[in-house]
């Protein structure tokens, strides 16, 4: 398992040094979720190490002040890896990601990540062959070195929808139908273009908190509770949660899977004849029955 947690200030608020020390501590409670990776966006940059989040932060300590890197920023968004694939001593493999509209960090994982990836990528062939598509219009310049990390896709799914919608929430709303069927997540989503972050949840933890005219989040809800955040609470499952600088922009339900269909969905990404790009469309559309018997 993985951790994410971090700070959206709401109106014109920044954070301050109280905000600093609260980070970090969250950090460290973050790392009892994973120790491998800790990374970190506050607005300007991504910044991430493949080591625990009390080493990384020492270690900036020892270069600048760390509350320098929060003080009169307006977020604070972080991730703790515990890592399934991809090796967290390679650095493009660790969270949060960055691409050309937003950053994100996930915790969780894509059921079968390799059948997941011949299902996904148009340029499958029977030889094998698998061709990386679009990384022009996912990063605004060509890339070679990708990460190897299931995580990624997320962000893939969600910028090529943002490719085609310009909309945030309609580019959210379309990548998550789509990814609930292959795996479980907790989200953070920023989005670089409209100033706005996103939180959801699907069989993974996530909290919610108000400090002021800020909102905190973390995989669990004794973190917030510890750094003394109020009225703290859990998403649901499936919610969506859009904030604006003015509140709460927007809030939906994804659809997810009962239980007997999620089992169906990951033993039928495991059968090496599924290489339609569309038959999860049937899936939404149509009863498990029916796409049970289809395949």
């Amino acid at each position: 398992m993985c951790g994410i947690g971090g700070v959206w200030c709401l109106n014109k608020e920044k954070l301050d040094r109280s905000d600093a020390k609260k980070l970090r501590d969250l950090a460290i409670f973050l790392q009892t979720r994973g120790e491998d990776a800790f990374g970190f966006y506050n607005g300007d940059k991504v910044i991430k190490f493949p080591s625990k989040a009390s080493d990384v932060i020492s270690m900036i300590d020892r270069i600048r002040p760390f509350h320098e890197l929060v003080i009169d920023k307006s977020m604070f968004l972080t991730h703790t890896r515990a890592y399934t694939n991809g090796d967290p001593l390679k650095n493009k493999n660790n969270h949060p990601f960055e691409l050309k509209d937003i950053v994100f960090a996930h915790n969780g994982v894509i059921w079968d990540y390799v059948i997941y990836q011949d299902i996904r990528f148009e340029g499958f062939d029977k030889g094998g062959n698998v061709e990386y598509i679009d990384t022009y219009e996912i990063f605004g310049t060509i890339e070679v070195d990708l990460p190897e990390t299931d995580s990624f896709e997320i962000g893939v799914e969600i910028q090529r929808e943002y490719n085609k919608s310009n909309d945030f929430v309609k580019a959210l709303e379309n990548a998550l139908s789509y990814l609930v069927y292959f795996g479980d997540m907790a989200l953070w989503v920023y989005s670089k273009r409209e100033d706005l972050l996103a939180l959801f949840r699907c069989e993974r933890p996530l909290y919610i908190g108000f400090d002021d005219n800020k909102l905190w989040f973390a995989s669990e809800d004794w973190m917030l509770r510890k750094i003394r955040i109020k009225h703290v609470r859990a998403l649901r499952e499936g919610e969506l949660l859009v904030y604006s600088r003015g509140g709460k922009k927007y809030i939906t339900f994804i659809d997810e899977l009962d239980d007997f269909s999620r089992e169906e969905t990951k033993r039928a990404s495991r059968r090496n004849n599924h290489r339609n790009n569309d038959w999860w469309r049937e899936y939404r559309d149509y009863d498990w029955e029916y796409w049970r018997y289809r395949y």
